[in-house]
């Protein structure tokens, strides 16, 4: 496990926000897949089937807006209106992006306080103090609340300069997050690999809660609105990793195909 060294609070928030006016320079701000939109469909099918009465969402790190955006959209086609609020601490990006505020995700605001159905973020690697911001993280969730945390291929390293300051191994992320907290699934997304031998993107699904205990994700089909049927995407859960009798957990895998 690797922690860029900041000399101040301050350094760390300037090369942050640095990082996102980089990354709107270089790509602008439709730098979004649609692999990650497919992602987001199929993590809000998971979320409902979870939870039915969900109302209430974050999105930590968001950027550009597009993941708040994504997951009102996949909620809205499963009958659900749900508020998506994203948090970015570069401050431009609360006035370019809509349902999105200018924020340090290690921060909570009062109202959120036990009160939040789920929080998203791929942006864990960004956090200076990773134990620190994932307990504020959890302490916003209701009693159904799930905390949905994205590994992917390289975060085991920290980068240079400090964008993305934290880096772990897979056997960390799991070993940090079963300190305190219900590890209760891990879904292996092979949407986009980079190659056979990488793992691709897995999230993972955390509670303060154990699981209902004969809870099971649907199977999920998603299909273009596009009449080009070569647009067609499918996914669906498959597979299954061993339980852990001292920490209830499920995996599944998300394929493409």
């Amino acid at each position: 496990m690797d922690l860029y060294k900041f000399n101040s609070y301050e350094e760390y928030k300037d090369r942050q926000i640095l990082g996102f006016r980089e990354k709107l320079e270089a790509h602008g701000d439709g730098l979004f897949s649609g692999n990650d939109a497919i992602i987001e469909a199929l993590l809000a099918s998971y979320i409902v089937d979870y939870n039915p009465t969900v109302s209430f969402g974050l999105c930590h790190g968001a950027r550009f807006g597009h993941e708040q955006k994504s997951f009102i959209k996949a909620f809205k086609t499963k009958g659900s209106a749900v508020e998506v609020l994203g948090t970015e601490i570069a401050p431009e990006a609360a006035e370019k992006y809509p349902n999105t505020i200018a924020w340090d995700f290690h921060e909570v605001k009062e109202e959120w306080l036990n009160n939040v159905d789920f929080i998203y973020s791929n942006s864990f690697d960004h956090s200076c103090k990773p134990k620190e911001c994932l307990d504020a993280w959890m302490s916003c969730l209701n009693d159904n609340g799930l905390c949905i945390i994205e590994w992917q291929d390289g975060d085991d390293n920290i980068t240079s300069g400090g964008i993305d300051p934290f880096g772990a191994s897979l056997e960390e992320y799991v070993s940090l997050f079963r300190e305190e907290y219900y590890l209760i699934d891990r879904i292996h997304c092979d949407v986009d690999k980079v190659s056979e031998d990488s793992v691709g993107r897995i999230y993972f699904i955390l509670s303060k809660n154990a699981p209902p205990k004969n809870f099971s994700p649907k199977m999920i089909v998603l299909a273009s609105s596009d009449s080009d049927r070569s647009n067609i995407v499918t996914g669906q859960w498959s597979g299954r990793i061993v339980n852990d009798k001292k920490n209830p957990e499920k995996g599944h895998w998300v394929h493409q195909f």
